[in-house]
Formats: C-alpha cells, sequence, structure tokens
C-alpha cells in the first residue's frame, strides 16, 4: 500500500479506524496464506472475548439449533425472564417488564410458515414467545437472544413503552422510523418469526441464501467496505436478511463493548452470537478457544473522490462519512471530484463544513456584513460565514478583519470546534497533554486540551500539538467526525 503525503504528520492524528482498515486489509491476505498453507481460520492463541469463541461470519447459528421450536416451555421462558430481569421495575410511564408483562394475544390463522395460534388473555411473555416459537418453529433461544440484542429488554432494570413497541426491530429499518402496523410486543415476536422462516427460504429469493458467496457491508455506510461471506445454512441466511451487516475484527476483538467513534461498526450479529453463547451455549457447535475471525475484505468501496483512495488514504473513513453527510462535495463533480486531503484549509471552509454540520440552519444574511473583507458580492461562503459571526462561533480579529482566505491554524480550530459544540464548560488540566501547549501562553488552552479530553486530537508522537500549524483538510475531517460521531 502506498503513504500519505510526506507533508502531513499519521502517526499522532490517525484514528483507530483507519488503523483497523489497514488491519482488515492485512487479516485479508493472512487469511488467504492461511487457506494456501491449510491454516485453520481463528487459530490464535490469545482467549477469545467472553461469547464469541469459535464465531466464523458464515455460520452465526446452525440450523438445528435456529429451528427448535420447542427448546423451552412457556413456563421456562417465563423463568428465564424472571432471573435475567429481576433487577428490572416497571416504568414510571408505565411500561411493564418482560417477567411482569401481561396482555391480550390475538388469534392467528396458519398461514405458509406458522401453525395457527389461538387467541389467549392476560398472556405472559413467556408464553407469548413460547407460542410463535412453537408455531412457526423458531427457537425462542432465538427469540430471547434477538430481544437482548436488538433493545436490551430482557435484562433492562426499566423497560419503556417504546422498548415493548420495537422489541424485534421488526419493521424498522436503520436510521428510519419504524412501520407502525408491527407495533407492539406481541405483534413484534409473532412477525419476527414469520419472518426469520421466510428469510430463510431459498423460494422466496431474498437477498442472502444459504450455500452462496456474497460481499456483505460492515456497515450501512458503503464506503466501510464489504466483508466477503458464504453463507452456510438457512438460519444463518435468515439472520442476515434479518441484520445485513457482518463485524469488523474490531467489533469482535471489543466483544460486549462498542468500538469508539466509529461508523463502521456494527453490533448485530456479533451481539446475537455472543449472548446466544453465554446464555445456551454454541450457536453453531465451534470450538469455543478459537478466537473469532471477521470476513475478510471483499468488494472495495467506491472511492469519495478521485485523489482519497480506499487503500492508500489514512482519513478515507471520515472523508468518505464527510461527504456522505453532504459536509463537503469538493471540487469538480462526479468521478472526477476531487477533495484536495492534503491542501491547507481556509477558513471560510472550515466555517462551510461547520454550518453544514449543524444541519445547514435557516439564516438570512445581514445587509450589512460584520467583517469589513467579507461580504455578499465576493465571498462565496458569506451566509455561512456571517451566520457563524451570529451564533457566536467567529469573533475575527480586532481589527474588524474575518481574513476568509488565511489558512486556519490548528489552535483557532480547537477553538471553532469547541465553539461549534456549544461552548460546553471546561477547565483544561494543570498540566497540559502536550508538551508545546501551556496554560498562560497559549490562547486557547482551554479548548486544546477539552479536544484532547474528548479524543477529538491526540496530537503528535513526538507530544506535540502544534497549536500554530496551519491544519489540513484531512485532518479537519477527522476532528469534524470525531465531534459528531462520539
Amino acid at each position: 500500500m502506498s503513504t500519505p503525503a510526506p507533508a502531513r504528520s499519521s502517526s499522532t492524528t490517525a484514528p483507530t479506524r483507519a488503523r483497523r482498515r489497514l488491519a482488515l486489509l492485512v487479516l485479508a491476505v493472512l487469511i488467504a496464506s492461511a487457506g494456501v498453507l491449510g491454516a485453520a481460520p481463528g487459530s490464535e492463541a490469545r482467549t477469545p472475548p467472553a461469547g464469541l469463541g469459535g464465531f466464523v461470519p458464515g455460520t452465526l447459528i446452525s440450523d438445528a439449533q435456529m429451528f427448535a421450536g420447542t427448546s423451552m416451555t412457556a413456563a421456562q421462558v417465563d423463568a428465564f425472564l424472571d432471573q435475567k430481569g429481576a433487577s428490572c421495575t416497571r416504568g414510571t410511564d408505565g411500561a411493564d417488564c418482560l417477567k411482569d408483562l401481561r396482555m391480550d394475544t390475538p388469534q392467528r390463522a396458519k398461514d405458509a410458515y406458522c401453525a395457527a395460534i389461538p387467541a389467549k388473555r392476560a398472556a405472559s411473555a413467556g408464553t407469548i414467545i413460547a407460542d410463535v416459537a412453537r408455531a412457526c418453529s423458531i427457537s425462542p433461544k432465538v427469540l430471547l437472544t434477538m430481544l437482548q440484542k436488538e433493545q436490551g429488554l430482557v435484562t433492562t432494570r426499566n423497560a419503556t413503552p417504546k422498548m415493548l413497541r420495537e422489541a424485534l426491530g421488526f419493521g424498522c429499518p436503520d436510521f428510519q422510523t419504524c412501520d407502525p402496523k408491527y407495533a407492539g410486543f406481541a405483534q413484534q415476536i409473532y412477525n419476527a418469526g414469520v419472518r426469520l422462516q421466510a428469510y430463510g427460504d431459498p423460494a422466496r429469493g431474498y437477498r442472502y441464501q444459504a450455500g452462496r458467496t456474497y460481499d456483505i457491508q460492515y456497515s450501512p455506510y458503503a464506503f466501510c467496505g464489504y466483508g466477503k461471506v458464504t453463507i452456510s445454512n438457512r438460519a444463518t441466511a435468515a439472520l442476515y436478511n434479518y441484520t445485513p451487516f457482518t463485524p469488523t475484527q474490531a467489533t469482535l476483538d471489543a466483544g460486549s463493548s462498542a468500538v469508539v467513534d466509529d461508523v463502521c461498526a456494527t453490533y448485530g450479529n456479533r451481539n446475537f452470537y455472543r449472548l446466544y453463547s453465554q446464555w445456551f451455549g454454541s450457536p453453531t457447535g465451534a470450538s469455543t478457544s478459537r478466537y473469532p475471525v471477521a470476513a475478510p475484505l471483499g468488494k472495495k468501496p467506491a472511492d469519495p473522490f478521485a485523489d482519497v483512495p480506499y487503500d492508500s488514504t489514512i482519513f478515507f473513513t471520515e472523508i468518505a462519512w464527510m461527504n456522505h453527510m453532504g459536509y463537503s462535495t469538493g471540487w469538480g463533480s462526479g468521478a472526477s471530484a476531487v477533495y484536495r486531503p492534503y491542501d491547507q484549509i481556509k477558513r471560510d471552509a472550515v466555517i462551510a463544513f461547520l454550518y453544514r454540520a449543524a444541519g445547514s440552519p435557516a439564516f438570512t444574511p445581514p445587509k450589512v456584513s460584520p467583517f469589513k473583507d467579507v461580504n455578499s458580492k465576493d465571498t462565496v461562503f458569506y451566509k455561512e460565514i456571517t451566520w457563524a459571526h451570529s451564533v457566536g462561533l467567529a469573533q475575527g480579529w480586532p481589527d474588524g478583519t474575518f481574513r476568509p482566505y488565511e489558512p486556519i491554524k490548528r489552535d483557532a480550530m480547537a477553538a471553532f470546534l469547541h465553539r461549534a459544540a456549544g461552548a460546553p464548560a471546561f477547565t483544561g488540566p494543570t498540566r497540559s497533554p502536550f508538551t508545546d501547549v501551556h496554560r498562560g501562553s497559549e490562547v486557547f488552552y482551554d479548548e486544546i486540551t477539552w479536544m484532547a479530553a474528548n479524543g477529538y486530537s491526540t496530537g503528535w508522537s513526538d507530544g506535540t500539538f502544534r497549536p500554530y500549524e496551519p491544519i489540513k483538510r484531512d485532518a479537519v475531517a477527522a476532528f469534524v467526525y470525531r465531534w459528531k460521531v462520539a
């Protein structure tokens, strides 16, 4: 892989996302080599994160485990909910814990995937789950695991109406509102049971099918890349159709935790495997001592800009995210558009980024500019700059200028970002995290140390922040990404 332009330092501001992406590239080579040499994937000596031992992306659960509809009785499910939800108390908004829930359920007619279910009065959660499990031949263990991985309902201390209404996330696409016709605990359980059967049925032609190899996205953001997954069975196909993302290696390495500031990390299928393993034993029968291995890189994502290639740009994810969010469109259009990542960024462009990051709020710019070197006729970002002044984001210099075309220095970028975040109260530490930033000699000491405290900047490997150096466009993308994604 090529390295970035030497004019920038990557060693201190490179985020964990970049390192993970490069690690995935290496992982793909290692896995391919292991196949040639006959080594078993995932045979690392280190201890797997709890519940993830034996994870492989192509087999999330066996068909035998998935479709064991009578593996628990209603009484056993209720007892399980009593145990796991022992600390749960009824919410102040009236939402019941699963262990206490009682509700009437309608009669369900037989369909292509589920037997008929009679109406019940004051049915417990265990009864609702067991009835659907038996009728649809979906293991109650699977439904319990999905209740936890979707909403945390099994172990929550306080359920909410929303958690019960969207219990299994069915009819709730990522980043979209849920379909009201599937709302409610009983509706969620039943429709999920039906759909898990349908999702695995090759006759229905859903996107993922057993016995085929796919490039499956690591996250809803296509720029995060694709893992190459060979789906081994109907049950795994059903789960990928339900949650169509495969975890990155960083996501698996994190165990039960989230990966900090990473839009490329998704947890649904990781958490399904982990929770099922911890509650009911391995869902696949694989050795739990084997370290989990993510899907190797498959199809390469499209470059957001012609000069921001996927495999040789440290801040690829951050710049691609900026483009995806509409914060930066670069120069030009289509496949020839460029971002110029290693150019110094000017003050007017930074304000434009922050205006868009604020949601491009409605604003009527004044007829008279607050800055004598900014005017509505000649200044491209007149609206954005005057908006920034109106909200206290940009104050300019004592001589009344804004100097829109000057490169912005790293200290001023810290000040802008702190104000854009709402100027949260923060008093910098007595001891600076950077060797070249000191209280009393640095105007923006609190803002710079606020950046460090929140992980928005780590500086360089020599311990410096270099406050008076002009900042480059790639680093601005990294700062904004960390601020907005954190």
